[in-house]
């Protein structure tokens, strides 16, 4: 029940991550095969995404401010479909994780993440990695014992959701720390379950 609730919120879009492989980009085709994936908890069930090494995510600049990204790879384009809180850039050549690297060093207070698909081919839907994760805690936590809880782990609680009892949102950095943290707590047993606060593109049909 709480993962078909999540999964409707705009909040949201190892150590239990799977790299599998290395991701492969045909400079012919669009749709090239992605081979790197991931594997994210939600709720009862395991999801995997693809790491999509030609395309990287900035979080929160507005449609003026310059972007750490161009200054990284003055050739970025940014993808169809870039808006809200998100761009989601093009980097082809060089690799996503440099140009990831050089935008943080350009712009240390911006926001980053690498990109994802929830398909194993670059058309697939994107998603990305602002920060911070949701953690559904034990029905008999008291909030005192959430609260004591978040500070030993170092991770301040954002605030609590009303969609059911005892779902909090926790702050991280942005990026793959994110998936990493999200998945450690899960599968501590401490938690019902935790999950990445994903950015998720929105398609239309």
């Amino acid at each position: 029940m709480f993962s078909k609730i999540i999964g409707l919120l705009p909040l949201l879009g190892a150590l239990a991550l799977v790299p599998l492989a290395h991701a492969q980009k045909s400079k012919a085709d669009n749709a090239a095969t992605l081979t790197t994936s991931y594997t994210w908890h939600d709720g009862e069930r395991d999801q995997t995404v693809w790491l999509n090494p030609a395309l990287v995510a900035e979080f929160s600049a507005l449609p003026g401010d310059e972007s750490a990204v161009k200054r990284a790879h003055p050739a970025a384009s940014a993808e169809p479909g870039s808006r809200g809180i998100a761009r989601i850039w093009r980097v082809d050549g060089p690799a996503a994780e440099r140009v990831l690297r050089e935008a943080r060093a350009a712009n240390p207070a911006g926001k980053y993440s690498p990109v994802f698909s929830d398909g194993a081919v670059d058309g697939a839907r994107k998603r990305a990695l602002p920060g911070d994760i949701i953690v559904n805690f034990k029905p008999d936590w008291t909030e005192s014992r959430i609260n004591a809880w978040a500070s030993a782990q170092g991770l301040p609680i954002a605030s609590k959701l009303e969609i059911g009892p005892n779902i909090y949102v926790l702050k991280t950095d942005p990026g793959l720390v994110a998936l990493e943290t999200a998945n450690r707590i899960h599968q501590s047993g401490e938690v019902v379950s935790a999950q990445p606060n994903w950015w998720v593109e929105v398609t239309t049909r």
